[in-house]
């Protein structure tokens, strides 16, 4: 139990000295994942009709197990 409160002492220490140091790095990086989460989203939804007759074929040909 000690190990964890130096643990958790220090963890809050180093999160309070380097919070706010670089936070234009981490926005940097959340927007380009955000980006990234758009863009296939979008093409999912622009795809999805032709997903939908694949999976249609697919089950047919019995490429699905247990099904």
């Amino acid at each position: 139990m000690k190990i964890f409160t130096i643990f958790l002492i220090t963890l809050v220490a180093l999160c309070v000295a380097f919070g706010t140091a670089e936070a234009g790095w981490l926005k940097k990086q959340l927007k380009k994942a955000e980006k990234g989460v758009r863009r296939v989203r979008d093409r999912a939804r622009e795809n999805l009709d032709v997903v939908a007759g694949y999976t249609g074929v697919a089950a047919q040909a019995g490429l699905f197990p247990g099904k």
